[in-house]
């Protein structure tokens, strides 16, 4: 059965197994000390914080951006780096000949950087948020249990990332800045694929040359085509003057449409980063 199992050139477990073995065989040092590494980080920084803001350091928000902007940069450096073997010629070759199929190779990677990566921060990020904050609450208790101007200052909760930002409804319902990261991972692994050397700087660039394009076509053409008085905004809004005072009408989307759509397209776009590395990967091997 087994034998039978790995004749299929598209995925088989077992040989997806092996290779996730050898993976792991060839890179267990740098995943084993990604954690105390990470968590180091997160240590000093939190001790800047700590240092910075005698009334309420490490509150919810901070904790939420600290997370955020280290999952980022984490994430987008390792994921620029998992499929680099193919910027060598000589280590490329011994990649690609390795016997798995591309599309077993891509889960490989998409495993160790999107899914373990996730995980292995979460954790590390855990290990130092945890004893900062209580640090953080002991200290406001010793030195200062009310604002400047009087109100009282309460502990700190730790910041849970499945509950969203907090504050922001729309996130915690749907997590639009974890989609946003798992959307960055899944460029950045593209561009390991795709650029030989630099591959981070130069995925980097991409991506922020593809926003600002963005931005210039809604704001140059987009805006140039509505009529005149209408304007591109949350939602697309017209500005009326009248007997000098401002209003304003709207058009919207029904909830029923504009939520599934946004959702749609903000979990669709992971999956095409996906795809075109397969892809890539498959021309590579061709």
């Amino acid at each position: 059965m087994n034998q039978a199992a790995d004749t299929n050139q598209f995925f088989s477990y077992s040989r997806w197994k092996r290779l996730i073995a050898l993976h792991w065989e060839g890179n267990k040092k740098r995943y084993l000390l990604a954690i105390p590494a990470i968590a180091a980080l997160i240590l000093t920084w939190e001790t800047f914080l700590l240092l910075m803001s005698n009334y309420n350091p490490l509150d919810d928000g901070l904790q939420a951006f600290t997370y955020y902007w280290g999952l980022g940069i984490v994430g987008c450096l390792y994921s620029s780096t998992i499929f680099a073997e193919l910027g060598n010629q000589r280590q490329g070759i011994a990649w690609l000949s390795a016997p798995a199929s591309a599309f077993e190779k891509l889960l490989c990677g998409l495993l160790f950087s999107t899914l373990l990566g996730f995980i292995v921060f979460t954790i590390a990020f855990y290990l130092a948020d945890i004893p900062m904050v209580e640090i953080g609450n002991s200290v406001m208790a010793r030195q200062h249990r009310v604002w400047p101007g009087g109100y009282p200052i309460g502990p700190n909760p730790i910041w849970r990332f499945w509950r969203g930002l907090p504050g922001d409804e729309m996130d915690q319902r749907i997590h639009t800045v974890l989609v946003l990261y798992f959307i960055l991972q899944g460029a950045f692994a593209l561009g390991s694929v795709y650029f030989k050397r630099l591959a981070f700087l130069k995925t980097l660039v991409t991506v922020l040359v593809f926003i600002l394009a963005f931005i210039a076509l809604q704001k140059e053409v987009v805006e140039n085509l509505l009529p005149q008085g209408w304007h591109v905004m949350p939602p697309i809004q017209d500005w009326i003057t009248r007997d000098d005072s401002l209003r304003v009408r709207t058009i919207r989307l029904s909830p029923w449409v504009g939520g599934p759509l946004g959702l749609l397209l903000l979990l669709g776009i992971p999956p095409v980063f996906w795809i075109a590395t397969y892809f890539r990967i498959k021309e590579k091997e061709v």
